[in-house]
C-alpha cells in the first residue's frame, strides 16, 4: 500500500494516497452550530462545500471544547468523493508527512479493547522504518458518518 503519513496527537497514521485528493496546509474553516462534536467545519474546495471531521475526536472521544484549533490556519487531508456521491470529506491533522511504502504483508489487525472508540476507524498498524503507523479506514469513517447523521460521541 503507498501511503500518505500524517501526524495527529504526536502519533503516525496513514491513508490509502489514491483516497487523497489533495493536501491543505492552510485554509479556513468556518465553524457549523449544533454540528456534532466529531464534526470540526466546513470549508471551500473550489466551489464545494467540503466537511472537515477532528480526528483527535474520532480517534479518543475528546469534546470540542477540550481541543484548541485556529481555525485559519487548519490542516487537512481532503479525501476524493465517492462514486454516487457529492459530499467531499477531510480529517484535521497536527502536520502533514509525506508518501510511505507500506508492505500488505507487513500490516497486522490493531489489538484494541472491545467497544473501543476507534475500532471503526483503524484497519492495521504497521511499522516502517521504526515508526508505527496506524492506517485510517476512510471508508469506514464516511459511512459512519453518513449513516449517524454526523459521528455523535458516547
Amino acid at each position: 500500500m503507498k501511503g500518505f503519513s500524517f501526524l495527529v496527537n504526536n502519533e503516525y497514521f496513514a491513508v490509502d494516497v489514491d483516497l487523497v485528493q489533495k493536501i491543505m496546509r492552510k485554509m479556513i474553516i468556518t465553524p457549523v452550530p449544533s454540528a456534532p462534536d466529531s464534526v470540526f467545519g466546513i470549508t471551500n474546495l473550489k466551489g464545494r462545500v467540503v466537511t472537515i471531521l477532528n480526528l483527535r475526536i474520532l480517534l479518543g472521544g475528546r469534546k470540542k471544547h477540550d481541543i484548541e484549533y485556529d481555525s485559519c490556519a487548519a490542516k487537512a487531508i481532503i479525501f476524493k468523493a465517492f462514486s454516487g456521491s457529492e459530499e467531499q470529506f477531510g480529517l484535521l491533522i497536527d502536520k502533514p508527512g509525506t508518501l510511505v511504502e507500506i508492505d500488505n504483508k507487513i500490516i497486522r489487525q490493531p489489538s484494541l479493547p472491545v467497544g473501543a472508540d476507534e475500532n471503526f476507524c483503524i484497519c492495521g498498524i504497521a511499522e516502517v522504518n521504526n515508526a508505527l503507523f496506524r492506517i485510517i479506514n476512510i471508508d469506514s469513517i464516511i459511512n459512519k458518518f453518513k449513516l449517524n447523521g454526523g459521528i455523535e460521541n458516547e
